[in-house]
């Protein structure tokens, strides 16, 4: 009984607490998470081509591991729709924008190496080789926006790596 009053009494502090937060500051976060999971899967994508074209890993893998790749991908991409349609500052904008950019090629290059692990055409890997370079094109683009940017702060390493 006294833990539910507890949480009764602690459960509105704690949402106002969240509530109090500066939206910038989570879209700032998802913004970084987005970055990081587009240059990730720009890898997987790329290990996974390699893989499947040095027969490292069986067709069956490397389709169900590009499809999972492109499944987060386009679940990115819903969240960064329904971002842009948010009212945000015009550089969080640009940013959204140069991000779905980048994901919808990544969805395309997935899309790609799916046709070339499905059939190793020569037409099938300069498909894949020619969306592979386009995306890196979107990604430097990313790139060159964060650089535009002050650094942001880091957390310390753990005391178990000093």
């Amino acid at each position: 009984m006294k833990r539910i009053l507890l949480l009764t009494m602690l459960l509105p502090w704690m949402s106002v607490s969240g509530a109090d937060a500066d939206p910038a500051l989570f879209l700032n976060a998802f913004g970084v998470t987005a970055t990081a999971y587009m240059n990730d899967s720009f890898l997987l994508l790329g290990k996974t081509a390699d893989d499947s074209a040095a027969d490292v890993i069986p067709k069956e893998t490397a389709l169900e591991r590009t499809s999972d790749v492109q499944s987060r991908i386009r679940i990115v991409r819903g969240k960064l729709k329904a971002v842009s349609q948010a009212k945000i500052a015009a550089s969080d904008k640009s940013l959204i924008v140069l991000l779905e950019e980048a994901f919808a090629c990544l969805d395309h290059q997935a899309w790609a190496l799916s046709q070339y692990i499905r059939e190793r055409s020569p037409e099938n890997a300069r498909r894949f080789e020619e969306q592979r370079t386009e995306c890196l094109k979107r990604m430097d683009k990313v790139a060159q926006f964060y650089a535009t940017l002050p650094p942001s702060p880091e957390v310390p390493e753990p005391l178990s790596t000093r």
